[in-house]
Formats: structure tokens, C-alpha cells, sequence
């Protein structure tokens, strides 16, 4: 249901159109002097990187079996990935699409614009302050991006756990994408890419992804929240100048400070879960989360409802099989797996990504995958949980003093009756 527009929204209305009423010479001298180089122009490569391989979180490399995994190679569309048992190279044949860092489930592809706690902040700035935010591609925008329009080199090159990450804070976001604008792209793979990653998302979460495919249907309206907190902060700011103090904080502070909580959040997930676990396994690696791994877990932490409909394969181990060669640790870039000093295998489900390369390389056939769902990624959040006790003491030191200010007042009330009481038969005697 939308909310009563009201007088500050006039106000707000008023000022936002205030500038070019005040002050037309300026605008009619400004569109006479318009200079085309000093305009920002539309350039696709601006928005585009050419992936960097880092081989060390390559589970191929790690086992030496190229067998092992083959995402970033099928993703690919013009076959520019090439994996051996020494390194994974990139080819001048790349499109610089994005496709493979979003198809590595160890990330092994390092693209700056595109990583995902980087994509997830500049995203969730916009889905916070617009009415509608648009993810979309430079082949379909072919135009200078508004605020609100996140331009990518390809839509798939958000991963399916990002997108669960947006849909699980946010219930604005959209793609844009006209018509016919992957049926002609030479990025062959990217449709099937981010359908299969959205619809896993939307499935987890329950949530709706938009898709706009007219320009001229584009919102990008501010939303009134955010509006008004930006109206009311400059206001408030401009008579604090005048007293000597600024201590206000307007729209865009506020949700600057949004996404510094929410890297915050991570960060002390990170902390916590090393805490319980151990920054080290029993070989002195140190495991790794990747950041599509952090916004999930950050997610689940908050609402952790969705965590028993992720479905996964964790590795289990048969001890008695097991005669500790060590390939399994070999080939766990994320060190999720370790032997300990008694010769058994353990597995921490947080780090890891169900990839079943340990098993793979096993040649005991010791380890196993079997299914589980994602309820060991809904860390519990130590300082929500130790404000909740907080209240909670509160709530009791409140509750007792208002029962012994009860038991105060009927003292006091009991006293004054029986003083009254004896007043009364003096008075009579």
C-alpha cells in the first residue's frame, strides 16, 4: 500500500525543482556551451576486465587431474580457458564476459569489478536508496548507466549466491534485458548462465526476480525514505552550522554506514567462525571462505530459515579404509579437509563447497559424498545474541522495580490509611 504523500514530500518536490527556477541564465548558458569531450561517453570497455587465474585455487592444478572440474571451461564461450596439471591460462580469444568467476566455485578467476562482496555493495547502495535497481549488460544499455542501472559485462557474471544474498535483504531488484539482446549475442553461454543462478536463488528464497524489457518502463525514482532522510539531514545540517555543531546524518551517510554494518557483519562472521574452528587445520593451512561463502553465511545469519532448503554434498569419511596419503588434503584449496594427529579425517561443512574433489582423488574410496542441507552455514551472531540477553536483563531490572515501586506505593498507601485511621478516633475521642 503506498504511503500518504504529505507536506515534506511537497517541500521536497519544491527544492528539487528549485534550482533550474531560480537560476535560468545559467541553464540556457550551460546548454550553449556544452562540450562534447569534456562529456562522459558510453564506452563497453569501461565495464568490461580480462579475467586473472590465480592456478593455486585451481582444484585441478592441486590434484593434477584436469578431470577434476570443468565449470569455467564449459562456461566459456569462445573456448579461451585452457587447464593442464601445472596452471589454468586465458587466451587472447577471452571476452572478458565474466562467465568463469562466476562458474568457479573456489574463485579461482580474479575480475576486480566483478568480486562478489565488491558487486554485492554496489548493488545493495542502490536497491537501498531507488524505488527499482536494474542489473544489466552493456550490449543491452548501450548508454551512459543512471544511478540505479548496474551495467556488467554479462548478467551471468553474478553467481547464484550473490543473487540469494540481494534477494534475501532486498525485494527491488530487476534485470534488464530488451528482447532479443542474448538470442544475438555472441556470449553464448551467458543466458543459461544467470537463468540456472537466478532461478536457484528465487527457488531458495522465495523471492521474485523483476525483468523490465522496455527502456521506457525504467524507474529510477528515488524511494521517499530515503528522500525525506536526505532532506530533513541537510536541513538539520544548516542549522547546526549556524550553532557550531554538525552531528546529523542524512540519507546517503546512513547508507554509506549500512554497508560499512554489513562488512562488519562479515568480517566478525569470520572471526567467529575461525574462533570455533580453528584460523588453521592440523597441516598450519589456513582455511579459506570465498566471498560468494561470506554473503550467504552473512544472509543465514540474519534469516537463517532458508538454511534447511540449500541442498549439498559434504564429503564422509570410512576411517578404516582411509591410509592417509594426503590427496584429499592436496586437492582441498580450501583446506576444509585436514587429517589430525590420530589419523582420522575431518571435515569443517562451513568451508566447505561440496565439491567433491577430495573424493574424486581418493583412491581407497574412503571418502564418500553424501547430502546434507546448509543448516552448519547459519552461524549464530555472538553479539545479537549477547544484546538479546541484554534486554532481556533489562526487561527484568525493569519488571523488578516497578514491582518494588508497586510494593513501595501500597506501603506508603497502607501507612497513610492507618495514620488516618488514628487521627480520625483521636479526633473523635
Amino acid at each position: 500500500m503506498a504511503e500518504k504523500h504529505d507536506w515534506l514530500d511537497d517541500i521536497i518536490d519544491i527544492s528539487q525543482n528549485w534550482s533550474a527556477v531560480s537560476d535560468p541564465v545559467k541553464h540556457v548558458v550551460n546548454n550553449i556551451s556544452f562540450d562534447p569531450e569534456k562529456t562522459p561517453q558510453w564506452n563497453p570497455s569501461d565495464y568490461k576486465e580480462r579475467p586473472r587465474a590465480n592456478s593455486v585455487r585451481c582444484m585441478d592444478v592441486a590434484g593434477h587431474d584436469t578431470m577434476l572440474c570443468h565449470a569455467c571451461t564449459d562456461v566459456c564461450p569462445v573456448n579461451a580457458i585452457t587447464v593442464t596439471d601445472s596452471k589454468v591460462s586465458i587466451n587472447e580469444d577471452c571476452r572478458k564476459c565474466g562467465l568463469c568467476s562466476a562458474a568457479c566455485p573456489t574463485e579461482a578467476f580474479i575480475v576486480q569489478k566483478l568480486m562478489p562482496k565488491t558487486l554485492y555493495n554496489k548493488i545493495a547502495r542502490q536497491a537501498a536508496s531507488h524505488v527499482q535497481v536494474y542489473i544489466t549488460c552493456t550490449r543491452a544499455l548501450g548508454r551512459i548507466p543512471a544511478v540505479n542501472e548496474i551495467v556488467l559485462p554479462c548478467v551471468g557474471a553474478v553467481p547464484k549466491e550473490l543473487w540469494f544474498a540481494l534477494f534475501m535483504e532486498f525485494d527491488n531488484i530487476s534485470v534488464y534485458l530488451p528482447l532479443g539482446v542474448c538470442d544475438r549475442c555472441r556470449t553464448t553461454t551467458g543466458e543459461e548462465a544467470y537463468v540456472n543462478a537466478i532461478s536457484e536463488a528465487e527457488e531458495l528464497t522465495g523471492a521474485h526476480c523483476g525483468l523490465e524489457v522496455e527502456e521506457k518502463a525504467l524507474n529510477h525514482e528515488e524511494t521517499r525514505e530515503y528522500k525525506r532522510s536526505q532532506f530533513i539531514g541537510q536541513m538539520a545540517r544548516s542549522g547546526s552550522r549556524m550553532l557550531g555543531a554538525d552531528r546529523t546524518i542524512s540519507g546517503a551517510q546512513a547508507l554509506g554506514q549500512r554497508i560499512q554494518n554489513h562488512t562488519r557483519q562479515i568480517n566478525e562472521l569470520s572471526r567467529s567462525l575461525e574462533k570455533a574452528v580453528g584460523a588453521q587445520n592440523s597441516q598450519h593451512r589456513r582455511r579459506m571462505l570465498t566471498q560468494r561463502r561470506e554473503l550467504v553465511m552473512a544472509a543465514l545469519q540474519k534469516w537463517p530459515g532458508p538454511a534447511t532448503k540449500i541442498k549439498e554434498q559434504i564429503p564422509r569419511c570410512d576411517n578404516s579404509k582411509c591410509t592417509m596419503c594426503e590427496d584429499c588434503t592436496k586437492v582441498c584449496v580450501l583446506h576444509a579437509l585436514e587429517i589430525d594427529n590420530t589419523g582420522h579425517v575431518n571435515i569443517e561443512p562451513a568451508y566447505c563447497i561440496g565439491c567433491g574433489a577430495c573424493a574424486a582423488v581418493c583412491r581407497e574410496g574412503a571418502l564418500t559424498m553424501h547430502p546434507a542441507d546448509g543448516s552448519a552455514l547459519a552461524v549464530p551472531d555472538p553479539n545479537a545474541e549477547e544484546a538479546e540477553k541484554e534486554r532481556e536483563k533489562v526487561y527484568q531490572l525493569k519488571a523488578q522495580g516497578k514491582r518494588m515501586l508497586d510494593n513501595g506505593l501500597k506501603a506508603i498507601e497502607k501507612t497513610a490509611e492507618e495514620e488516618s485511621g488514628e487521627s480520625s478516633k483521636k479526633h473523635r475521642a
